[in-house]
C-alpha cells in the first residue's frame, strides 16, 4: 500500500496476468487467441522498460487507451496529481492543462462515443474501520468528452473503500465490477468483488482472503477470461504477482511471482491490451520509498497452451479440405457456389 504527500492512506501493489492460446486448426496455419487461464498464467513474464529522469514520478498509475486517437492517457497520484499522453505508452508528455477531480487512485472506463467515466478515491472525515487508514477512504467518479477536463459528481458511490487502489472494470454488455482491498473480520488482507449494473449502486459477490491481492489490476480478455496483475505485500516488499479467472470472481494465483526486483517495489498497476499486446504500468519504488517512486512500464508476454476449441476457426478458409473447430465441431474448409466457406460436419 502507498502513502501520498496529499493523502493519509495505505496503498497495496502490483501484479498483472495475461494468456496466449492457439487454436488448433489441423492443415491451416493456428491464429492467436488471448486468453488467461492457469496454464497460459503459468508461462508469464514481465520485461521492464528501464526509468529515466523523464519517467513521471508519482504512483497510483492508471493507463488508458483511446483508440480511436491511438492516444494513450496516464494519469498519477502524486502531489499534484497529473496527466499525461503518449503515442507508444513508453513516452509521456505532461498535460498541463488538464482538470483533476481533488482525489487519487484513479480508474477509468469508456462510457460510449465521446463519454467517459473516472473512478477515483478520497479520505473522509469519518475514522478508518482498518488498520490500514486512519480517515475511511470512499469512492466517487467524474465526468469528461476529452480525458483530460473532468467534472466531479456530487456525493460518494462507497463509503468505505477500505484501503489499497480500487479498480473499476467495465464488460461489454454493460455490467462492471469493482475490486478494492479491505480486511476481513479477523484481521487477514483479502479483496471485496462488487457488482453493479450502472456503475453507481454496487453489490458485494465475494471476499478473497489473500495478500497477494494487493492493489488488483483486472482486464477482460477477447475471449472473456480475465486476467490480474496485483501486488504481494505479504513479506513487505511489493512484488509482482499473476491471476487467471473464467468470469472476473473466482481468481486462480500462480505460485511464484510475476516479478521481483530486488529493493525495490511494485506500486498500484495498470493493464491495457492495445493491438494483441500486454502491457503493465506500476509505481516503481527504490528501497519501498513512495516518494521516490517513478512510473514504470514493461511489455506483458503470456504462455501459450493448445486450445482443442476455438470461438471461431481462427483463420480464412483458404484451402479445400482443411479442417478446424467451431464451437465444439469439426467444420471442413469447402467450396461452395465459387467461394470457400467453413462447412459443420455432424
Amino acid at each position: 500500500m502507498a502513502k501520498s504527500n496529499a493523502f493519509q492512506r495505505s496503498l497495496l501493489a502490483f501484479g498483472l496476468a495475461a494468456a496466449v492460446t492457439m487454436a488448433g486448426i489441423p492443415g491451416a496455419e493456428a491464429a492467436d487467441v488471448l486468453s488467461a487461464t492457469p496454464s497460459t498464467i503459468a508461462g508469464a513474464t514481465l520485461a521492464v522498460t528501464p526509468t529515466t529522469a523523464a519517467s513521471p514520478p508519482g504512483v497510483s498509475p492508471d493507463v488508458f487507451f483511446d483508440d480511436t486517437t491511438g492516444t494513450y492517457y496516464l494519469y498519477t497520484t502524486n502531489a499534484p496529481a497529473k496527466a499525461y499522453t503518449s503515442s507508444d505508452g513508453v513516452n509521456w508528455t505532461e498535460s498541463k492543462g488538464a482538470q483533476l477531480p481533488a482525489g487519487f487512485d484513479w480508474s477509468v472506463v469508456k462510457m460510449g462515443p465521446n463519454n467517459y467515466r473516472m473512478y477515483y478515491a478520497s479520505m473522509t472525515n469519518k475514522p478508518g474501520v482498518v488498520a490500514c487508514a486512519d480517515k475511511m477512504k470512499a469512492l466517487s467518479y467524474a465526468t469528461s468528452t476529452d480525458l483530460l477536463n473532468w467534472t466531479a459528481q456530487p456525493g460518494s458511490l462507497v463509503e468505505d473503500l477500505g484501503c489499497g487502489v480500487p479498480h473499476v472494470l467495465r464488460k461489454p454488455d454493460g455490467t462492471f465490477l469493482l475490486y478494492n482491498n479491505t480486511f476481513s473480520p479477523q484481521g487477514k488482507l483479502g479483496m471485496n468483488i462488487s457488482t453493479s449494473t450502472d456503475g453507481l449502486s454496487w453489490t458485494l459477490a465475494a471476499f478473497i482472503q489473500d495478500c497477494n491481492l494487493g492493489d488488483p489490476a483486472p482486464l477482460m480478455m477477447p475471449d472473456g477470461t480475465y486476467l490480474m496483475i496485483s501486488s504481494a505485500v505479504c513479506l513487505g516488499q511489493q512484488d509482482a504477482q499473476i491471476y487467471s479467472s473464467p468470469n472476473g470472481l473466482d481468481w486462480t494465483h500462480r505460485s511464484s511471482a510475476l516479478l521481483v526486483i530486488p529493493g525495490v517495489s511494485f506500486l498500484d498497476p495498470s493493464v491495457e491490451l492495445v493491438n494483441g499486446k500486454l502491457r503493465v504500468w506500476f509505481g516503481y519504488a527504490p528501497g519501498g520509498d513512495h516518494a521516490k517512486s517513478v512510473i514504470a512500464n514493461g511489455a506483458l508476454t503470456l504462455g501459450s497452451t493448445a486450445s482443442k476449441t476455438s470461438n471461431k476457426p481462427g483463420t480464412a478458409c483458404t484451402k479445400a479440405g482443411a479442417k478446424a473447430k467451431y464451437n465444439g465441431k469439426v467444420v471442413v474448409c469447402t467450396k461452395t457456389k465459387g467461394k470457400l466457406v467453413w462447412v459443420r460436419v455432424d
